[in-house]
């Protein structure tokens, strides 16, 4: 595993964890995902209604936040990429659990600098 999971220059500041503004992220970092993004929201404002509840909401934006801080860097964006596709396709079952926890550790780091 790399020694810090996030790392690279990123290519726009941090945005607010608000729908927006990830909106906005979105459209900037990954464009082609801004159709999942609508449906996320989509199901959890659903769900939020039918519950009664925000915690869908606040799943969503936490969603959101880790993919966005994940694609700020994009040289950590390419060895997730990396390392999902070798956790699926390695030969070996250790290399592809080493790849798994490489992933992982990407993820949670991320989630980690999106909670401040």
């Amino acid at each position: 595993m790399s020694a810090q999971p996030i790392h690279g220059p990123e290519l726009i500041p941090r945005p607010a964890q608000t729908p927006l503004a990830l909106y906005e992220a979105v459209a900037a970092l990954l464009p082609h995902r801004l159709t999942e993004m609508t449906a996320d929201q989509a199901r959890a404002m659903t769900e939020a209604v039918e519950h009664q509840s925000l915690k869908p909401l606040l799943r969503f934006t936490v969603k959101w936040a880790v993919d966005v801080e994940i694609a700020r860097h994009p040289e950590t964006l390419a060895e997730l990429h990396r390392a999902e596709y070798l956790a699926h396709h390695a030969e070996s079952r250790e290399e592809r659990r080493r790849q798994a926890a490489l992933a992982g550790a990407i993820v949670g780091a991320a989630a980690e600098a999106v909670r401040g």
